[in-house]
């Protein structure tokens, strides 16, 4: 029976329970196992707040929606990303948005907002709709001789190609296959990281650290060449970085160097990259399994766009669309987990929260608790005809998603153009099994094969 640990903070401060895990190393062993699978057994066996040990560092797992309110909105002044997967991050991205704390991440995120406002985002919708065009029509092939394709790798190939034009300015399309070899080597490394107590230096030759250094600098020659062809005036003036290149500090007059413009850069590309294809890969998926939903979304598609293309002003009437993207990241989030450290200790449910642990909220099991979720495993767009309150994929408080309208709108779009024009189906006998990195990747991919609609 699942302990009941509700939402009440309370002046008597307990220890969490948790699994007891090895003396030496606690839960690291299952962390290392089966991660996604040890927060889904611990939450329903222990209850909304969890203890772990992983090594000699103490970590709680959050799995009520009032607890994560309090982390992430009412008390997020206590929590910053002073965390061990940040730091890991870093090696990636540096200093950038997606790992800064106080006033440096304050002013990145004060410089970035405006081209995210939605109106800013909508003047997108027409390059997006061209790329997914362009590979549609690439897919002919495929639907002529029936011949399969890795819809995970496809989509990894589309939304570079548009973070590349909408958000960097540049033909990115010839480094697609380079970048997206490069950053599933860059995720796992980093992932693996994370999880060890000990790590060695990066400097350390390692065939593991050679891999990560070598897949780095495809990244960055990709990257700083955009950050010259901006510089030399090649690039446009209009999208993120071009803004960014313009930017002056108030005090100093000065703008922002090739290392900060490369970690945003990075930055860009892992978090409206790699996320959004993964939700898009996850959407097929639980299509494909689902041909109830498939046909009703096929028939939404057809009754709202007939034969034009999507655009910025038909997307509210695709309702039924929209919720099956909110359904499939319910259950596959492509971030499947969240971190902050507790600044000064603190009290969550009667549970005392030590100074210097680490919080961990994890979307993946949240959005499996039979509490707000029943039948939580299920498929069912239509849990979204109302608004859930157990729902995060683009977290919450003031760190919510810089890039959520523009990554729904994109999977809006893609989603319309590919169900109106083909019929996926999983190759059968294709091992699907969710692969937690930093990001929430189809394990072997996804081998589909590409009929026309039907």
């Amino acid at each position: 029976m699942q302990r009941s640990n509700r939402a009440v903070l309370t002046n008597t401060s307990h220890i969490a329970p948790g699994p007891r895990g090895d003396w030496l190393v606690g839960n690291l062993r299952a962390f290392r196992r089966d991660v996604l699978g040890l927060m889904l057994d611990s939450s329903r066996r222990y209850g909304d707040i969890v203890r772990f040990h992983i090594g000699p560092f103490v970590v709680h797992l959050l799995n009520h929606p009032d607890h994560i309110e309090h982390v992430l909105q009412s008390h997020a002044r206590n929590y910053d990303k002073a965390t061990r997967s940040s730091a890991k991050i870093r090696a990636i991205s540096g200093d950038s948005l997606l790992t800064s704390n106080g006033e440096l991440w304050q002013r990145q995120r004060r410089l970035m907002q405006p081209s995210f406002h939605r109106q800013s985002v909508a003047r997108l919708a027409g390059q997006m709709t061209g790329l997914t065009a362009a590979m549609l029509a690439r897919w002919q092939a495929s639907i002529a001789n029936g011949e399969p394709l890795d819809i995970a790798s496809e989509m990894m190939r589309l939304t570079y190609a548009i973070v590349g034009n909408t958000l960097l300015g540049a033909d990115v399309g010839e480094d697609s296959s380079a970048v997206e070899s490069a950053m599933e080597t860059i995720l796992t490394h980093t992932f693996q990281r994370w999880g060890n107590i000990i790590d060695l230096p990066a400097f350390v030759p390692t065939p593991q650290n050679l891999r990560f250094r070598r897949a780095m600098q495809t990244v960055d020659q990709i990257v700083y060449r955009i950050i010259a062809q901006h510089r030399s005036g090649k690039g446009a003036n209009t999208d993120l970085l071009g803004m960014l290149l313009d930017v002056r500090d108030e005090e100093t007059g000065q703008g922002l160097g090739d290392t900060e413009l490369r970690n945003e850069t990075i930055t860009f590309l892992l978090a409206g990259h790699e996320t959004t294809a993964n939700a898009l890969a996850w959407t097929f998926y639980v299509l494909s399994q689902n041909p109830d939903s498939e046909r009703q979304l096929r028939a939404e598609v057809s009754m709202v766009l007939g034969k034009s293309v999507p655009t910025i002003e038909t997307l509210p009437q695709l309702t039924f669309t929209t919720m099956v993207i909110q359904e499939a990241m319910r259950l596959y989030p492509p971030i499947w987990a969240i971190e902050r450290r507790a600044i000064a200790d603190d009290t969550i449910g009667g549970f005392h929260i030590p100074a210097g642990s680490s919080i961990v909220i994890s979307p993946y099991a949240l959005h499996r608790n039979e509490s707000f979720w029943p039948d939580a495993e299920r498929f069912d767009p239509t849990r979204f005809a109302a608004r859930p309150r157990a729902y995060i994929p683009f977290g919450s408080g003031p760190r919510f998603c810089i890039g959520s309208e523009f990554a729904m709108m994109e999977a809006r779009l893609i989603v319309a153009m590919v169900i109106r024009s083909c019929h996926l189906e999983l190759v059968p006998g294709h091992p699907v099994e969710p692969q937690p990195s930093i990001t929430l990747r189809p394990k072997n991919g996804l081998r589909m094969t590409i009929g026309p609609s039907t």
